[in-house]
């Protein structure tokens, strides 16, 4: 089914609200909008919006999408037959909206979908409140302040978008999640689905551009590039065997990493969990490709009773947003299988990845360890087998406005405090595993690297700006080398200061 273009908008109301707990009228909201086709992420918010339990929706029927715009002006808008140049925009409410919409709750507000007048493919920018079987785990996410008819509602969730399957492909899709996400959480300025689409032109092709028949990873990364990312490419472990073997970090050669040595940059060979997990931890959403396919990574969560296991999300523009991923090698659809590369989304202030971030700090606690004493929370951990790393990027104004809430000892936060930072650091932490299982404060040790350090000129221990293991801690200073040592009597763990929380 196709809407005549007048009947996109059958009057100059402002809005109208559905009560959706009536039997049925979900179903009649998704017929019309998917045009009577099948619309996997339509039918993927809406299960969503059950779960929150969502009573209203209101309905924007004269919404200005800036990015359907953008691609109507470029594309939709040449063709024969007219579509329109409006979206309908869905807010999603658990409670009752009046008709006349004169109240509307923020503590009830559950984000928005901004459908396109597209049949089978209608789902647009969408900010969707994650489901409640993601709390707590580690999420990209951001918040975006919306205004409703005069009501100023916010909502925080990772955004989504839908290909149409002729101007914007999967690729296009994920790239503009990713770029969207940035912008709010990161401050890089707001890209456009059109400017997407123009900035991954050309290069090594995989078919016509106009109708897209889809991008190379070249594309990708030259987009990626072109509109402000400074984006890395890494391979993925292909098979369970492969995984399985994978992060078994042998001790990089000179131990306490000596002048003249150097760490391994890829921290060992690393499973495909540990490659996906760092860039959440940072807020920066990674791209998946498969053979066919290309999806964004959103979130991850520790099985409580196995903290080994570590269960994924995704976005996927075609099936939908908030997507479980129980086991990346047995993947029920073909478009996932295999997860071949990813496609991580670094800042353009951030020069070194998280692989060679974590290997400077894995080799400087190497050296610790011989000297620390038996006492120490990290010797400790490390005797019993139970010493792992968290990585990840973060701010050094946020890390260090996060010290007191985490439970650092106050000597160790004005250590730091006093430190001259980067704008941002890569935080190498020392996680006591058993701690971890019992929801305690798991930190006892961590490595800040300099995340504009060399990675060519000299060896990657001299972006070491500060650190702590057990007893002992000291920063170093950028221009005279000066070095200022502190012990701590009664060393203890604290908490992560990884974005969203542990």
């Amino acid at each position: 089914m196709t809407w005549s273009f007048l009947a996109w908008s059958p009057d100059d109301s402002a809005g109208a609200v559905y009560d959706v707990t009536v039997p049925g009228a979900w179903e009649e909201l998704v017929d019309f909008y998917a045009g009577g086709a099948e619309s996997r992420p339509l039918d993927r918010i809406v299960a969503i919006a059950r779960e929150h339990g969502v009573r209203s929706v209101v309905v924007e029927q004269r919404h200005l999408d800036p990015d359907w715009r953008s691609e109507h002006g470029a594309f939709h808008g040449r063709l024969f037959r007219r579509r329109p140049s409006v979206c309908h925009r869905w807010h999603l409410f658990t409670d009752d909206v009046p008709a006349d919409l004169s109240r509307l709750r923020p503590e009830a507000y559950r984000g928005y979908v901004v459908l396109r007048p597209l049949p089978s493919t209608p789902v647009g920018r969408t900010m969707l409140a994650p489901p409640p079987g993601l709390d707590g785990a580690i999420r990209c996410d951001a918040t975006e302040r919306v205004s409703l008819f005069g009501t100023p509602l916010s909502i925080t969730a990772m955004p989504f978008l839908s290909q149409d399957a002729e101007y914007l492909r999967c690729a296009h899709a994920t790239l503009w999640m990713v770029l969207r996400h940035a912008h709010l959480a990161h401050d890089l300025p707001r890209r456009l689905t059109a400017e997407v689409h123009d900035a991954t032109l050309g290069g090594v092709i995989v078919g016509r551009q106009i109708p897209s028949e889809g991008l190379s990873v070249q594309q990708m990364l030259a987009g990626a590039t072109r509109l402000g990312l400074s984006p890395g490419l890494m391979h993925l472990p292909s098979t369970p065997e492969e995984d399985a073997a994978a992060d078994t970090v042998a001790e990089p050669a000179g131990g306490d990493g000596g002048p003249g040595r150097r760490a391994d940059p890829q921290a060992g060979r690393l499973s495909l969990r540990a490659v996906l997990c760092r860039y959440v931890n940072s807020q920066l959403p990674p791209i998946v490709i498969s053979a066919s396919h290309a999806w964004v990574v959103v979130a991850h969560r520790r099985d409580a009773a196995d903290d080994r296991r570590v269960t994924l999300w995704r976005h996927d523009d075609a099936r939908g947003p908030y997507l479980e991923v129980a086991d990346p090698f047995a993947e029920p659809e073909d478009a996932h299988r295999p997860w071949q590369t990813a496609i991580l989304p670094l800042l353009p202030a951030v020069y070194v990845t998280a692989e060679r971030a974590e290997a400077a700090g894995r080799l400087w606690f190497a050296g610790y360890l011989r000297r620390a004493d038996d006492d120490e929370p990290v010797a400790r951990a490390a005797a019993a087998g139970e010493l792992t790393f968290r990585t990840y990027v973060v701010r050094s104004d946020d890390f260090l406005e996060g010290l007191t809430a985490r439970g650092v000892h106050p000597a160790l936060a004005d250590l730091y405090r006093l430190a001259a930072l980067p704008e941002h650091l890569w935080v190498v932490e020392a996680v006591d595993r058993a701690a971890r299982r019992e929801a305690r404060p798991d930190v006892v040790g961590e490595a800040l690297v300099d995340a504009t350090a060399s990675t060519h000129h000299e060896p990657l221990q001299e972006g070491l700006v500060a650190l702590h293991g057990g007893r002992l801690a000291h920063r170093i200073g950028p221009d005279h080398g000066t070095r200022r040592d502190l012990r701590l009597s009664d060393p203890r763990h604290y908490r992560t200061g990884r974005p969203g929380g542990r």
